[in-house]
């Protein structure tokens, strides 16, 4: 559920965008690039449990 939260992010902000809310869509979108930008993080620096 945490990996759509991105995804959700943005077509909110779409909609606001759609809707004539610039305000709304900005600070979505700013929101969304944050989340984008931890959950990246968090999967570039995580450890991989590969077994060879």
């Amino acid at each position: 559920m945490i990996m759509m939260l991105p995804f959700l992010s943005a077509l909110l902000s779409v909609w606001f965008a759609i809707r004539g809310r610039r305000g709304a869509c900005i600070g979505l979108w700013l929101a969304t690039l944050l989340i984008f930008t931890a959950w990246s993080r968090y999967h570039m620096t995580g450890v991989l449990p590969i077994s060879l």
